[in-house]
């Protein structure tokens, strides 16, 4: 049978998709502190051949399981320890996830319409955003929608005997990726909806729900049972602290307001929110397959509000299921109002590169190139207009988003160097010690992506407060120095080494020390310095 013509504009366009965004990948340097964690776990598991147990800065680190770390890895085995290679698997994950969109969305709605919702999940801004970060959060979300697709296939569609399985397989993957966490947009919902809906009380036999056990069980248990059995009390750390304690106390220090996710969810997902909330508020206009979709947001939603660690993230896998309840609403209202408004907001989005020329120090010298660069946005905000009380508008509105998140994580990979990105420090620093034989030490914080750029760990004194409780040996120790005793015991053997501190503990350090210092790099929030031991010190 040949493809439908939304099928085949559908890999068109994700071919495109993918494409910008693998394009600037390589330009931004792996941001602290989220994506340096993880590029150096990636890149420890690589230098020590050990991809069972992640290191993080010469200790055992637990905070989550491994697919994240291990994607990085393969994408540093192919492309080389980089940017790139850290963000390819992760952007293809986007890539799948947006493809699965699709496949939903046709369970839902009429031929046309699935396109539009691919099309409004692919370029909300939070997707967008996510899309190139090296964290968990877009493997977890491309396995949330995976999950949901089988399981929707056998409630609405032309169910199959591998829906089971693979539904078992992709939630052992997100299990495997960020934990239990993919239970809340998957089984939650599902099983809340077997109280008042007919459809979803017998939707696999129990042989399928064992297959799909066993899949799940095979896929996601034994990476967790292999460090369990290395590291006694390995259960207890991921049940209590990694589980509970960021449910219901502020351990990790993420606490937020109650209303935290009312004002994240709106501002992330512009300018589609307006046609959502039309759709919530003519409800029973939808049919009743595309009201429950509301559950698969909602059930999550409360939890996460309820639960006191809140990151924006962590409400990105229900996204897919907005898209598609939102092209719903387009499908049933007319909205003219609405459509305008929301086309009206693009045109500050398509101005934006031109402004920043003017406003933003970093990029101040191409601020006519620019001004050049938003004329294809307002062409593009342009044809949006015309186009808003048609189907046309959720095409040219999301290539307006795409445009301006192409051109504005390029014009972040310029500022980076002065905002949270390291690696063109640790090239300066590198050009004085091509070797690298000199340590280096991050004094009063804790910065890994150094370790990572320069491929050698990175001591830190007085930083983040770690947790050795699983390492072998003290090893570790060379690394982290949470007291003065053990900082002078570190400089006593380095009568030269790099430190990189906070301008204002400069002085400090010197003093505790007995160093004297001169500046390698200079950037907004961190200085480089190369420390030598004063005569007689």
């Amino acid at each position: 049978m040949p493809e439908s013509p939304d099928k085949r504009r559908l890999w068109a366009l994700l071919l495109a998709y993918v494409f910008l965004l693998l394009l600037p990948a390589g330009l931004m340097p792996l941001m602290e502190s989220t994506e340096g964690r993880y590029g150096e776990i990636a890149w420890e598991m690589v230098v020590r051949g050990n991809y069972l147990e992640p290191y993080f800065n010469g200790i055992k680190h637990f905070h989550k399981p491994p697919l994240t770390y291990w994607s990085v890895a393969a994408g540093y085995q192919l492309f080389g320890i980089g940017n790139f290679g850290a963000r390819f698997f992760g952007v293809l994950a986007a890539g799948l996830a947006v493809l699965y969109l699709f496949r939903l969305a046709q369970l839902f709605l009429p031929a046309g319409r699935a396109l539009q919702a691919a099309l409004i999940f692919a370029t909300s801004i939070l997707f967008l955003a996510v899309a190139r970060i090296v964290a968990t959060d877009i493997y977890l979300t491309c396995f949330t929608v995976m999950a949901q697709f089988y399981l929707f296939r056998r409630l609405y569609g032309q169910g199959r005997r591998s829906d089971a399985p693979l539904f078992g397989l992709a939630l052992g993957l997100g299990f495997l990726a960020k934990g239990p966490i993919i239970f809340l947009f998957t089984l939650l919902p599902f099983f809340l909806a077997k109280t008042f809906d007919r459809s979803h009380r017998r939707v696999f036999s129990w042989r399928e729900t064992a297959l799909g056990t066993v899949v799940f069980a095979v896929v996601a248990l034994p990476w967790y049972l292999a460090v369990m059995i290395k590291n006694p009390g390995l259960l207890h750390y991921f049940v209590k602290v990694q589980t509970v304690d960021r449910v219901a106390s502020n351990h990790f220090g993420r606490s937020e307001p109650l209303w935290f996710f009312v004002y994240v969810f709106p501002a992330t997902f512009l300018p589609w929110i307006f046609f959502f909330l039309r759709g919530v508020g003519g409800l029973q206009k939808l049919v009743r397959r595309q009201r429950l979709l509301l559950l698969y947001l909602l059930a999550p939603l409360v939890v996460f509000t309820l639960a006191q660690s809140k990151q924006p993230t962590y409400i990105l896998p229900f996204y897919g299921v907005a898209a598609v309840f939102t092209a719903a609403a387009l499908e049933h209202f007319a909205m003219p109002r609405l459509r305008t408004l929301a086309v009206l907001l693009l045109l500050p989005v398509a101005l934006a590169p031109a402004v920043s020329g003017f406003v933003y120090p970093p990029v101040h010298d191409l601020r006519w190139w620019l001004v050049l660069t938003a004329l294809p946005g307002l062409w593009l905000a342009g044809r949006a207009l015309r186009a808003r009380h048609g189907p046309g508008l959720v095409p040219w509105a999301a290539a307006v988003l795409l445009f301006f998140a192409t051109v504005g994580y390029g014009l972040a990979s310029i500022a980076a160097p002065q905002m949270r990105g390291y690696e063109q420090m640790a090239a300066a620093i590198d050009r004085l010690d091509p070797q690298r034989q000199e340590d280096l030490l991050v004094y009063r914080d804790f910065l890994p992506s150094l370790s990572l750029y320069r491929h050698r760990l990175a001591a830190s004194a007085y930083g983040m407060e770690r947790e050795p409780l699983f390492q072998d040996d003290d090893s570790y120790r060379e690394y982290y120095l949470p007291t003065g005793a053990a900082l002078q015991s570190y400089l006593a053997l380095r009568p030269k080494l790099f430190v990189v501190l906070r301008e204002h503990s400069r002085d400090d350090f010197e003093k505790e020390s007995g160093y004297h210092c001169t500046t390698v790099y200079k950037q907004r929030k961190h200085t480089a310095l190369h420390c030598r031991r004063n005569a007689g010190g």
